[in-house]
């Protein structure tokens, strides 16, 4: 399959039928959920399992057989950090999760992932201006719903910041969707993700082409204009 990969799953469907999560996760994976309450374990346990099939997908193997490990680029640990599969160098791979949904992506260049809940979000003008800028703050304070708009702003200008590119806060085009051409922006292509039933948004971003895949692993079809292809 070319290009990259986006999955979004809810948690317990990632979990279903799988029974125990022991054999498939890194001890240090595993030390990581048991410090974790009940519900973030679970969507802990489900990311780091969905990026493994998102990855799988890809590259054309068990899911089973792939090892994801983290590095930290500035001290060198490796308890925290971008996430990438052992022995795939030609893979890169990221994962996110929120609160009963997880995300992943995966790719021949640099991808980034990120999901949110939209549950006690609110739209906070001063946050706006400083992720957007002037202009981008001004764009979601007059969309019809200001709070999603800017939720599905940050998750974009997340994903790029897990690729690799840019910062959170500070004004870009690529988060947007709608980078011009002759930028380094330029080279992003972003792929977002709305369920308003379920209350998360999500974003990937890749140098590549972007497939959002369905669960079971069949693709959506074109983005829509407003990047809202549905549930998983």
């Amino acid at each position: 399959m070319a290009g990259a990969l986006m999955m979004v799953e809810e948690s317990r469907g990632v979990l279903r039928g799988i029974g125990s999560y022991d054999t498939r996760l890194t001890l240090q994976e595993q030390a990581r959920a048991a410090l974790l309450t009940d519900a973030d374990r679970l969507d802990y346990v489900a990311a780091h399992l969905l990026v493994r099939i998102c990855a799988a997908r890809l590259a054309r193997v068990p899911p089973g057989s792939l090892v994801i490990e983290q590095r930290c680029p500035g001290c060198g640990a490796t308890d925290h950090g971008k996430p990438y599969v052992r022995d795939h160098p030609g893979l890169s791979v990221s994962l996110s999760h929120t609160r009963g949904t997880v995300a992943a992506a995966a790719g021949r260049s640099a991808v980034g992932v990120d999901v949110e809940t939209t549950a006690g979000f609110v739209f906070d003008p001063r946050l706006a201006e400083r992720v957007l800028g002037p202009a981008g703050a001004a764009a979601v304070r007059t969309a019809a719903d200001p709070a999603l708009a800017l939720l599905r702003r940050w998750v974009r200008k997340e994903a790029l910041v897990k690729a690799g590119h840019g910062s959170l806060f500070g004004p870009t085009t690529a988060e947007s969707g709608t980078a011009g051409s002759g930028t380094d922006d330029a080279r992003w292509q972003v792929r977002g993700w709305t369920a308003r039933d379920s209350g998360a948004v999500a974003a990937a971003v890749s140098q590549e082409p972007l497939t959002l895949l369905r669960s079971g692993g069949r693709p959506y079809g074109p983005p829509t204009p407003d990047d809202r292809p549905g549930r998983p």
